[in-house]
């Protein structure tokens, strides 16, 4: 090694003393540099500053389209794209458009393979060396396009020329897999035109109120010259300046011989005319529910590749996304959420006439201002918190959300916050039990105004988890006729925890079916313990609730905060006589080329309880409906199908809430305030029959109306076994007493009311 080293020295010794001259630097300068271009080159062509598209994606090059998300009667509900786009095809580019834009920008594209010589020997002469800025930038159409497509990256000192070869490697691979037609229609369709028009099309309607194919040689050249700067040459901002331009473009034109003297002549004189046209940006239907597609698409994305080996832009490849949402129920289920909320609403301001909702959490309200983004960003500029609170203040000109339509007003930011923050909001999903393919779902009471979405929001669910109870104990031997005393009982394996109902009525008994359909927390709590709070829970999970549940002995009253969605995958396993459900909103992707790929893997579940507890709990849920807590589906919704479901409300009546079934469809909803701490005043107004449950009736009741969606109505559920039929016969039953009149049934007989009215529900108190 070392006698290496000392022949190099040596060399360098004799190369310096005898060698060295001017003439011989020059040379050895000159391969030097040469080398380290070269290498620079090929690490360049080859990807290693990583922008360079490999073989493959050229060859698999497109323009960029938005994905497209349909319902399951094809309705398109919502396109993901980040700017105003239309594509068009070659064809439906004007011939005199096309020569525009080589006459302007590239006047030898159709000789050159990508990147002009002599267009880069001009810039280096005449921009470089002599300093002449007119000379123009010397990129062709398709190094433009690449620009377009693959933006950019920052290389600090080396960016120019780093990104320049890099366009010239990419637009020569281009060249070599797509025709010239190809090029200019891929171009078009990428350029920027300024004002949220993307693309030849949104241009042409932006700024003249017409198609790409309809455009004069006067709007060709005006566009065309746009390119060069499209704001100092926007021809609705700057007309005069625009007009220079367009002569400018319609000049080069005459001289490429794409027109003749006269056509320049009498057209240059005429006037830059516009015709402005909003860009409306696609709104969506069913927003919430995209949104949630989205959600659910990025998990795809992450796990599939295209054949290029990168993964899908859900904002650019142009995916066909089919969903399994109903658009007709889907209109359905945002009328009822809107109908009944816009009561409740009228209802509870009255209930707070005069008084601020939060007035004994005061926190609630700091909370909010805190949170806001005003607040946060004058925050970040250093103003003080004075000055803040004055700014909050001041009026100022605003659109805000009421029932009755957006409303323009002069109102502070601080009385803003306290009006939405009074406002109640909803959730709705509907589910097919066989297929998990959801139907209908509504985030909320409005995706403009309120982004938040209320079916993945995780509340207080309240008696909506008693059936998760009742399941378990008839798991462990429980039977539907069995008595329980409606007596106070205290838990000191719960620090004495002594659980109340909701109608603070005691004494007598309830039968295990009654209990449940009247909502009776004391008999819950003796069948959690009958059932093992840890059954309790095990089966719950099995049952489809994610989240971690509390061992704690008010979990059987519904203390635990659970989503809207996981309480209706739960809730599918009844009607499922006892197999859960997965939900499903994607059954189809294709991509631009019409293939089929493959979408999420189907999820097989088991049956994590009995047939026969299944029909029990069928039978007791329906019973909710025709004698306990749940009857308003009957009377008021003239509903007298197979029908079972359960309503809950939360403490302090901050959350309502109902599940409903048939055979054929699980319902679910959830009403309140965005903070707990704000509610109704009062159980009658705030308890869940009385907020959620008109929700699933309306709805129901629009699709009983329908014959096209009749089938998930008519369906019945599967009769009892025998052995279940004769657990219900409570009279004749040997060794059971008959049920004896509780207090209830006293109040009941001295006020001569017919117990189907009576409607309960039942909250867990602060203990």
């Amino acid at each position: 090694m070392n006698n290496i080293l000392n022949s190099i020295k040596q060399f360098f010794l004799k190369f310096k003393l005898k060698n060295f001259t001017f003439k011989k630097s020059l040379k050895y300068g000159f391969f030097l540099a040469t080398f380290l271009f070269l290498s620079f080159f090929i690490a360049i062509y080859f990807g290693y500053f990583g922008r360079v598209p490999t073989n493959k994606e050229i060859q698999l090059f497109q323009n960029m389209e938005a994905s497209e998300v349909y319902s399951a009667d094809n309705i398109l509900l919502y396109r993901f794209d980040k700017e105003n786009r239309i594509n068009i095809p070659y064809d439906s580019i004007p011939k005199h458009l096309v020569n525009a834009l080589i006459a302007t920008e590239d006047a030898r594209f159709f000789e050159h393979s990508g990147v002009d010589i002599k267009s880069l020997f001009r810039v280096l002469v005449k921009t470089i060396i002599m300093r002449d800025k007119s000379s123009g930038g010397g990129s062709t159409i398709t190094q433009q396009l690449v620009k377009n497509y693959f933006p950019r990256k920052s290389h600090r000192f080396f960016s120019t020329p780093i990104n320049k070869l890099e366009e010239m490697v990419a637009a020569y691979k281009l060249e070599q897999h797509f025709t010239k037609e190809q090029l200019i229609e891929f171009y078009f369709n990428t350029v920027p035109f300024g004002q949220s028009a993307f693309g030849l099309e949104s241009a042409s309607q932006r700024f003249f109120s017409t198609t790409a194919s309809k455009l004069t040689i006067e709007q060709s050249a005006v566009l065309v010259g746009m390119l060069k700067a499209s704001y100092t040459y926007n021809p609705v901002k700057f007309p005069e300046a625009s007009k220079k331009r367009r002569n400018i473009v319609l000049n080069l034109m005459k001289e490429a011989e794409f027109i003749s003297q006269k056509e320049e002549d009498s057209i240059s004189d005429l006037p830059i005319i516009t015709k402005e046209k909003r860009l409306v940006r696609h709104v969506g239907k069913a927003k919430y529910f995209t949104e949630y597609v989205r959600t659910e698409m990025k998990k795809w994305l992450e796990e599939n590749k295209k054949p290029s080996g990168k993964n899908y832009d859900l904002y650019k490849d142009g995916l066909k996304i089919y969903t399994t949402l109903n658009y007709e129920m889907q209109q359905y289920a945002e009328k009822s959420v809107a109908k009944q909320l816009k009561k409740l609403q009228q209802e509870f301001d009255y209930e707070w006439r005069g008084e601020e909702p939060w007035k004994d959490v005061p926190v609630v309200l700091e909370n909010a201002i805190k949170n806001s983004s005003r607040y946060k960003r004058l925050k970040e500029k250093g103003i003080s918190e004075a000055n803040i609170r004055a700014n909050f203040n001041t009026e100022i000109p605003m659109k805000i959300f009421t029932w009755n339509g957006d409303k323009q007003v002069t109102m502070s930011p601080l009385d803003s916050i306290k009006h939405y923050l009074k406002h109640l909001h909803a959730g709705f999903i509907a589910i097919e039990p066989q297929t998990g393919h959801i139907k209908a779902y509504v985030g909320g009471i409005s995706e403009q105004h309120f982004q938040y979405d209320h079916i993945k929001t995780k509340r207080q669910v309240g008696s909506t988890f008693k059936p998760f109870v009742y399941t378990a104990a008839i798991e462990k031997g429980v039977s539907p006729c069995d008595m329980y005393p409606n007596i106070l009982i205290k838990y000191p394996q719960y620090e004495d925890w002594e659980p109340k109902n909701s109608d603070w009525i005691y004494g007598g008994e309830f039968s295990v079916w009654g209990a449940l359909a009247n909502s009776t927390n004391t008999v819950t709590v003796q069948l959690m313990e009958k059932a093992g709070l840890k059954n309790i829970i095990n089966l719950a999970t099995k049952m489809g609730i994610e989240t971690k549940l509390p061992e704690i002995g008010s979990l059987s009253l519904g203390t635990a905060e659970l989503s809207l969605l996981e309480m209706a995958r739960a809730y599918t396993t009844f009607p499922n006589y006892g197999l859960p459900v997965h939900e499903v909103s994607i059954v189809k992707i294709i991509n631009r080329e019409g293939v089929e790929l493959p979408t999420f893997p189907e999820v097989k579940n088991k049956n994590v309880y009995s047939e026969q507890t299944a029909e029990i709990m069928v039978q007791m849920l329906e019973k909710v409906i025709t004698n306990g807590t749940a009857a308003s589906l009957r009377y008021d919704y003239g509903l007298y199908n197979d029908l079972g479901g359960k309503t809950g409300t939360s403490q302090s009546q901050a959350d309502g809430w109902f599940f409903g079934f048939t055979s054929n469809l699980v319902t679910g909803s959830w009403v309140g305030a965005e903070n707990p701490s704000i509610h109704f005043r009062s159980m009658d107004k705030g308890q869940g029959s009385h907020t959620a449950l008109p929700i699933n009736g309306d709805f129901l009741r629009s699709l009983n109306n329908n014959p096209s969606f009749k089938y998930y109505l008519n369906g019945n559920f599967k009769k009892p076994s025998k052995e279940v039929l004769k657990l219900y016969d409570c009279l004749s039953r040997k060794g059971v007493p008959s049920p004896k009149k509780d207090t209830l049934d006293i109040v009941i007989d001295s006020l001569a009311i017919d117990p189907s009215t009576i409607v309960l529900d039942s909250i867990q108190p602060n203990n």
